[in-house]
């Protein structure tokens, strides 16, 4: 910028040398403004996008300070343009060639704009293609001696120049039409400097058009001067308006800061001065020592009252700043300890705004439209609410009450906190879901389980009436099978023997009171069990002797007392029964070998006869026994004992169960 600065003067200052330049004064303060407000905007806040714009703003000084008659150049010398042209023409055309490619960078790097406008921007790279091309044709049109050539180049040239200035105002268009609200400020920034560069450029470009067309008429040139001046009066109006480039804030705070540093260095200077006297007064032999420890003392003591009258200023004028970053620091801290979407909120829309002494704020979530809605006032700050590629929403956050814009640290920290609280929202909203599953997977739990044991109630009751049908048929089906028999027996005997039949009779009678008292004993056994004791050695040797009376003398070998479990003895004597009932129904012997018998943990039963035997697989299908033996199987693996009968048709039966002691 400055060696820019330095060619110019010197390039002035030599074709003030060989003629008269005719700069008025009015060309030339059109030019110092430019070159003033240009020069102004780095200064105030350093940065790359500043100093173009104030390259830009040289440029275009150099190119306006002499005024100029497109009339007066004469095209058809014998000899090349460089070295037929006046100094002063060299030099606006140097201008202008150059200018319109640093307008063209300065368009495609501000104002800033939305990443899918920055996909259109013309990268670092394509701005080098341009000044290489625009060089080359800056020289093609002045090395070339006349002929075709020099138009062959020339033409290309306008066009070429034409095209960048039609790009770049292109590029402030694309800025202005943005519509996400996050790039709102920046779409009137772009409107405001679009106007002011299209009001500038219409005059000078209406000359050069109806010059080219060979009209007589001419805007005049002071005319097109006075456009010139659009420039500097919009951005201005952009910096108080908009904030353009941040240079409100900083040049606010400049000023406080110049006005602090004023009368600081006054107290500093008059502190100095009267200590220094009352010292020679006083030490009047050291006069010379007492000014020199005046100055040491004052020296040291300048930059701790220095940083102090600063944070004075920042008190005083900034009181916003400095709670800034406190309130920031707790709203992180917050939101790492939140887990409900709720406090979020309450975050975010109440204690926020009150914290930072904004108007208003409010929290906009997808898929609901992304504006403010109806407010007080227009919004000072927002920022948008995503996770990855999925968009939240968007915070909208209400200027302060004292009027002091956010400044660019500040944006940046509000960012980070709305970026915190996206994954906040993100994490409660997971949570919530999650939540919700587990009721309902609480739900759906509670449900299978009332179905299951509905479904073991209802398996309990199939099993307790299989249970009655086991025991009907061990007990009173056997002893009314008994009778059954013995009736039809006494039938035929009652004309041959009557004395027989009158015992028969007596037989039946007490047969039926076994039934009975077994009928009763099962209807005790459904609200007790049947062996309360255990003892299946006793119980199993009084059925035996129950038998004998029926006519099957069972030959019993076992302790005299055998304890199990309740069930284990109830089940087992069950297939006792079972088994020896069999042998009296169906083996046609009148003798049987019952064995109990316990030995390491495992207690043994045996139903052993020699009778007719039969064919395990084929009964189990056949009515009655098949029943027997089921009845058998189902009891044993109740008690999860093993059963195995062995029988074969002549040679008899054997019965073994065996139970496990855990």
């Amino acid at each position: 910028m400055l060696l820019l600065i330095a060619v110019e003067l010197l390039g002035l200052a030599m074709a003030s040398q060989q003629m008269e330049l005719g700069i008025t004064r009015f060309s030339a303060g059109v030019s110092l403004l430019l070159v003033a407000s240009g020069l102004l905007i780095p200064v105030l806040r350093p940065g790359n996008d500043t100093r173009l714009a104030a390259i830009l703003a040289v440029l275009l000084a150099g190119l306006l300070v002499i005024p100029f008659d497109i009339s007066s150049v004469n095209l058809e010398r014998k000899v090349s343009l460089l070295s037929s042209l006046p100094p002063h023409a060299l030099l606006r055309y140097f201008n202008a060639a150059l200018a319109i490619p640093v307008a063209l960078h300065l368009a495609a790097r501000f104002p800033p704009r939305s990443p899918q406008a920055q996909a259109q921007t013309p990268t670092d790279r394509h701005l080098l293609y341009v000044y290489l091309i625009t060089a080359l044709l800056t020289l093609g049109v002045l090395l070339p001696p006349p002929g075709w050539l020099r138009y062959a180049v020339g033409i290309p040239m306008i066009g070429w120049l034409l095209f960048l200035l039609a790009l770049a105002h292109l590029q402030l268009i694309r800025v202005s039409r943005e519509s996400d609200p996050a790039w709102l400020g920046s779409a009137s920034q772009a409107r405001l400097l679009l106007l002011g560069f299209l009001l500038a450029e219409v005059p000078l470009l209406l000359r050069l058009l109806l010059f080219g067309l060979g009209w007589p008429v001419t805007i005049p040139y002071d005319v097109a001067l006075l456009f010139q001046i659009a420039v500097p009066l919009t951005v201005a109006y952009a910096i108080q308006r908009h904030d353009l480039f941040g240079i409100d804030a900083a040049v606010r705070r400049a000023l406080a800061y110049t006005g602090v540093s004023a009368v600081l260095l006054g107290v500093y200077f008059g502190f100095t001065d009267f200590l220094s006297r009352l010292l020679a007064q006083l030490l009047p032999q050291f006069q010379t020592a007492a000014i020199l420890l005046t100055l040491i003392i004052a020296a040291l003591a300048f930059r701790p009252l220095y940083q102090l009258l600063l944070g004075f200023v920042d008190r005083i004028f900034y009181p916003e700043r400095l709670r800034f970053a406190h309130v920031m620091a707790e709203a992180r801290n917050r939101l790492q300890q939140v887990v409900s979407r709720r406090e979020i909120y309450a975050l975010l829309e109440d204690e926020l705004p009150l914290a930072l002494d904004s108007l208003w704020a409010g929290l906009v979530l997808a898929p609901a439209q992304d504006v403010p809605g109806q407010r007080e006032s227009q919004p000072a700050w927002n920022g948008r609410l995503e996770v990855g590629d999925r968009v939240l929403g968007r915070y909208w956050l209400g200027p302060r009450r004292s009027g002091l814009p956010f400044d660019g640290a500040e944006q940046a920290a509000l960012h980070g906190i709305v970026a915190q609280a996206a994954l906040a929202l993100a994490y409660a909203e997971t949570l919530e879901v999650l939540t919700d599953l587990n009721l309902n997977l609480e739900a759906q739990v509670a449900a299978q389980t009332e179905q299951v044991l509905d479904q073991q109630r209802a398996l309990a009751v199939a099993e307790e009436r299989q249970r009655l049908a086991r025991d009907l048929h061990d007990s009173v089906t056997q002893t009314l099978f008994s009778i059954s028999l013995g009736s039809r027996a006494l039938g035929k005997l009652a004309l041959r023997d009557p004395a027989a039949t009158s015992q028969g009779l007596a037989e039946q009678e007490d047969a039926a009171r076994q039934a009975l008292g077994e009928m009763r004993a099962l209807l005790a056994q459904l609200r007790a069990p049947l062996l309360p004791d255990g003892d299946l050695a006793r119980h199993l040797a009084a059925h035996c002797r129950q038998l004998a009376a029926n006519g099957l003398h069972v030959q019993l070998e076992a302790p005299e007392h055998l304890a199990l479990p309740a069930e284990v003895a109830e089940e087992m004597l069950f297939i006792s029964k079972e088994a020896l009932h069999n042998v009296l129904k169906y083996a046609g012997v009148s003798q049987a070998l019952c064995r109990l018998d316990e030995g390491d943990g495992q207690v043994h039963l045996r139903i052993i006869d020699e009778g007719k035997g039969f064919v395990p697989e084929q009964s189990v299908s056949t009515a009655g026994h098949g029943l027997g033996l089921a009845s058998m199987a189902e009891r044993a693996a109740k008690i999860g004992a093993t059963l195995s009968i062995e029988s074969t048709p002549g040679t008899g039966t054997r019965v073994h169960a065996v139970w496990s002691r855990p």
